[in-house]
């Protein structure tokens, strides 16, 4: 139920930033407490780089779904993962670096 919570804030909060599109189910029911995400204009792996700077770590790539990425027509996406170990400031802490990382390559 945790997870389930953390991934509904996550959503919320994700979609409210301009530019960044959640890939896959748009509720926490119909997923794991995963969220793979795009960030326009930022390839994937720069975007892990920066977050790395700020102590976040996601996973960048294509996550061994390459036949999925291509039908989406992206090169990859940035995922979180949460567990019972986080909480809703770990969240806080990504969609900050998200933006910082949206300033860093300039872009809206």
């Amino acid at each position: 139920a945790w997870e389930s919570e953390l991934t509904r804030y996550a959503i919320e909060k994700i979609s409210q930033i301009p530019g960044v599109t959640i890939i896959g189910p748009q509720n926490s029911s119909d997923r794991g407490a995963v969220l793979s995400f795009t960030i326009d204009g930022i390839h994937p792996h720069d975007a892990g780089q920066v977050l790395d700077q700020y102590g976040i770590a996601v996973r960048t790539g294509h996550h061994c779904a390459w036949p999925l990425m291509k039908k989406f027509g992206i090169s990859g996406t940035t995922r979180a993962s949460f567990y019972l170990y986080n909480d809703k400031s770990d969240i806080d802490e990504l969609i900050s670096g998200i933006i910082k990382t949206k300033e860093y390559f300039k872009v809206n």
